[in-house]
Parts: structure tokens; C-alpha cells; sequence
């Protein structure tokens, strides 16, 4: 029988800020063109696949406080950014979509009885790309790795991973994050490496190519004194 999710279990971070709070839905669309290829003396149309093309969409609630909604939103409009969707509870293994998106459409509106909403619209760029999260977002004061996420089988097509780092504490504190895979899920090395977080609200997406092994695995180190990260990691083995 098939493991349903209701939508409240969702989230959504964009450029290191976790904007779940302030949103009542996200939608995460793909479509592919097609090019008639119909000839002479036929009876039915035929075609044959183009170009695949992606959206992401979002509503919720305006707050316009620092780091709410509306500030980090609002002056992004017509930039590229980075998005992590998550359509069911945040875990190790969990099923997510990452996205280089164009914001496109950031709207507030108002009205009498109600709260005031916002939109926004991004246009995908590079597809969407399904991915496993490796880390849920959630707080890290000492470096450790994270469970290992069975893929099944190995792959030739590279990766891509995204990190979002929500918040970050401590004296000079650092955070250096890397992907790492197995063919055996117990002798492991290294396969993509972020560039070291200092600060909260860091966000990066990479991508490596060649093989991509079995199993692969969240490891982080933190440095300075008392750090404490919170981030989320998501791959997507292409």
C-alpha cells in the first residue's frame, strides 16, 4: 500500500533561510515541450520530445520584520537563487527537489478579513533536479557525519547537493561540509566539498561529475569555539 504525506509536513529553504513558517503551499512543476513530427499520408499527429522546463511556485504570509519573509523575498526579484523543497518530513533519506531558480514574481497583497498574503514565482534554470537529504535541518555543535542513504546502485552521471546554512554561533566559528560516497556503505571518500561557512544564511549548490557509488553520506567539521551550525544537505545524483 502506498506511504501517503499530508502537505503541513513540507519545507522550503532558499538561500539559507528556512521559509517553511511563512508558507501555506509550494509547488514544484516540470513539463516537457514537443515538436510535431507528422508526414504525408499519415492518419494521426506524431511527435517526438523536446526541451523539459521546470517552475516553482509559493504562497503564504507576509511578515516584514529583519529576516522575515518580506526582506529576504522581496530584493531578490530577477536574481538567481538556490532552493531546497522538501515534500515530506525533513530526514535522512528523505525525498526533496533541488533548483537554481530565477525569482520571476514576488506579490503582497491585502485584503479587508483576511491576512496579507504573499506570492512568489522562479523559473527553474538547469531543471529540477530530485535529490535525498543527507542532513534535515537541525543544529550541529561538533563535527560527525551523518546515516547513509542506500541508492542502490552506482551511477555514472555525477552529482549536484545543496546546503543551506540557517544559523550559526560561536567564537570565529567555521563549518566545512562534504558529500562522501561508498560502494560498501564502510570505506568512504570524499566526492564534493562546500566552500567553509563562517556565518549564518550561507548557501551553496555544486556539482561533481563521473561515478557516484552505492551509498552516500553527510560529513561535516566545525571549528572555532562553542560553534553551533544549523544547516540541511540535499543531493541529487544525476
Amino acid at each position: 500500500m502506498p506511504s501517503f504525506t499530508h502537505g503541513k509536513e513540507a519545507s522550503v529553504l532558499t538561500n539559507g533561510y528556512d521559509m517553511s513558517a511563512y508558507l501555506s503551499s509550494v509547488t514544484v512543476a516540470g513539463e516537457a515541450e514537443v515538436a510535431e513530427v507528422t508526414t504525408l499520408g499519415a492518419d494521426d499527429k506524431a511527435y517526438i520530445p523536446g526541451l523539459r522546463d521546470a517552475t516553482l511556485s509559493t504562497e503564504g504570509f507576509y511578515a516584514g520584520g529583519t529576516g522575515d519573509i518580506d526582506e529576504v523575498l522581496a530584493a531578490r526579484l530577477g536574481t538567481q537563487t538556490v532552493w531546497t523543497v522538501v515534500m515530506q518530513a525533513d530526514a535522512v533519506g528523505a525525498l526533496a527537489y533541488g533548483a537554481r531558480v530565477i525569482d520571476t514574481s514576488y506579490e503582497v497583497g491585502a485584503e479587508l478579513g483576511g491576512a496579507v498574503a504573499v506570492t512568489i514565482e522562479g523559473q527553474m534554470t538547469g531543471g529540477r533536479e530530485a535529490a535525498r537529504v543527507l542532513h534535515a535541518l537541525g543544529s550541529e555543535t561538533a563535527t560527525g557525519t551523518g546515516a547513509s542513504v542506500d541508492n542502490s546502485a552506482s551511477t555514472a552521471n555525477g552529482l549536484s547537493a545543496y546546503l543551506h546554512v540557517t544559523a550559526a554561533s560561536g567564537t570565529t566559528p567555521t563549518l566545512d561540509v562534504k558529500v562522501q560516497h561508498s560502494a560498501d556503505d564502510a570505506t568512504w571518500a570524499d566526492l564534493a566539498t562546500f566552500a567553509q561557512v563562517t556565518s549564518a544564511n550561507g548557501y551553496e549548490r555544486i556539482a561533481v561529475t563521473g561515478t557516484v557509488n552505492r551509498y552516500i553520506r553527510a560529513q561535516f567539521t566545525l571549528g572555532g569555539t562553542s560553534p553551533d551550525f544549523t544547516f540541511h544537505l540535499a543531493a541529487a545524483r544525476l
